[in-house]
């Protein structure tokens, strides 16, 4: 046997090698992603400029959750309704 061949058999170059070097490729790779999330992030929470600000007070008033369940309540009459059951797959549609 060859010095050459007895080298290329070994068990580090056949699974050390191989795993080392996707273990450093995949850090390199997982911390761009990473700055990428980061920097996504910092887009969504940056503070508002003066303009963007006033802008933002101009629109009008705030929408808050009570609000917004007045009007709904107001706009549908919850005394008059009927329950309808809705069919199951495994029954037949029935046409009244």
């Amino acid at each position: 046997m060859t010095r050459l061949g007895a080298f290329g058999n070994r068990r580090f170059w056949k699974f050390g090698v191989p795993f080392v070097t996707f273990v450093v490729i995949g850090s390199f790779g997982l911390a761009e992603f990473t700055s990428i999330r980061v920097k996504r992030k910092d887009e969504r929470t940056r503070m508002l400029t003066s303009d963007e600000m006033l802008k933002m007070q101009q629109t009008g008033k705030k929408l808050t959750l009570e609000d917004t369940y007045e009007e709904i309540k107001q706009s549908t009459d919850i005394e008059q309704w009927e329950n309808i059951r809705g069919p199951r797959p495994w029954e037949e549609t029935r046409t009244r």
